[in-house]
């Protein structure tokens, strides 16, 4: 479970970086938490198996950083949003002006 723990902390990285950056990449991000989930469903599967591993301090710490890396995404998407509707308006008044022309 360690390993595919670690594994998800490193997709986590990525995905915090990639949700970071200006230049933001959607299918990046899609690829990336699809490599998340996969990963994810293994542990999962082991937890059903064993679930006294649901107790130990890595899944937590796996549990927290996953409600971080949600509410950063939320948060980076809603920013994302507020942009392109200014975007949109500034290209709506451009379009009127082009009428007086």
């Amino acid at each position: 479970m360690d390993q595919y723990l670690s594994e998800i902390s490193e997709v986590d990285h990525e995905i915090r970086r990639v949700v970071s950056s200006n230049d933001v990449n959607p299918e990046e991000i899609a690829r990336l938490v699809d490599t998340r989930e996969q990963i994810l469903q293994k542990v999962i599967s082991l937890i059903n198996d064993n679930p006294e591993l649901k107790q130990s301090e890595r899944w937590k710490l796996a549990v927290q950083e996953t409600k971080s890396l949600v509410e950063l995404m939320q948060s980076r998407t809603i920013a994302i949003g507020s942009e392109l509707k200014k975007y949109r308006h500034g290209n709506k008044s451009v379009q009127q002006y082009k009428k007086f022309l």
